[in-house]
């Protein structure tokens, strides 16, 4: 009886260890029918299947100083309110045209995004980027940018131009532990971090792939694991009942 109780022990153990992994790692829809929990992010208007937290994201600003014969602005960040920051920007010295002024500000502003890329999800707000005055040709800017805890990992950031309606996608470099995306922007404006792993079915609709594949992979499994191990049940079962007669 011992014998027979261990083996099945380990293919429910096996399976209950597949199943959790997956829990553990898969995005919404896993747990389709329970409340999943408040998302970490955010939003200024949240997206469908994601569970706000309630609280809204706050902006950023900055004041910059320029020098005494107005030739140059100082370099600075500018961070948004919110903890850790969901949107920052690192300024250069010299990033912006220097005004015949003693200070420039800069600000960052939450925005709900208008749509998406044709080939991407937005994975968090728009934020835009504005400043008194413009950036300087040939100048760049460092944007980091966090994203929601309840959809994909974004792995790019898209720059929306809200006159044509377009979006335009941004070399990125993704920090899966801190949650953000970064990349270096050539011009003021409004950018979100996206992700790329999506499809679009036939009716329009849009399906996420990649880690929300997981639980039909981790079912797929768990079937694998008690099919592959009902011979041995079978057999164990049928020992046991040699032994007992005997």
């Amino acid at each position: 009886m011992r014998r027979r109780f261990n083996g099945a022990g380990l293919l429910l153990a096996a399976a209950a260890a597949v199943y959790l992994a997956a829990a553990w790692l898969s995005r919404p829809g896993f747990y389709d029918g329970f409340a999943p929990p408040p998302d970490s992010y955010r939003w200024v208007q949240p997206p469908a299947g994601v569970t706000s937290n309630g609280q809204k994201p706050l902006p950023g600003q900055a004041v910059l100083a320029v020098s005494s014969d107005h030739s140059r602005v100082a370099g600075g960040t500018v961070a948004t309110g919110d903890q850790p920051p969901q949107a920052e920007v690192v300024i250069q010295p010299g990033a912006l045209v220097a005004p015949n002024l003693d200070t420039v500000s800069v600000e960052l502003t939450p925005q709900a995004a208008a749509g998406r890329p044709a080939d991407a999800l937005i994975v968090g707000n728009l934020y835009c980027l504005t400043s008194s005055v413009s950036l300087t040709q040939g100048e760049q800017l460092q944007l980091i940018l966090r994203y929601s805890d309840q959809l994909p990992g974004a792995n790019a950031v898209y720059r929306y131009d809200d006159e044509t309606r377009s979006w335009v996608e941004l070399r990125a470099v993704r920090n899966p532990k801190a949650a953000t995306v970064t990349a270096a922007v050539p011009a003021l404006g409004c950018y979100a971090p996206a992700a790329h792993s999506i499809a679009t079915t036939s009716s329009g609709a849009t399906v996420v792939v990649g880690n929300r594949w997981l639980p039909y992979v981790a079912a797929g499994t768990i079937l694998l694991v008690l099919f592959a191990g009902l011979p041995l049940y079978l057999r164990l079962r049928r020992d046991g009942r040699s032994r007992g007669k005997s």
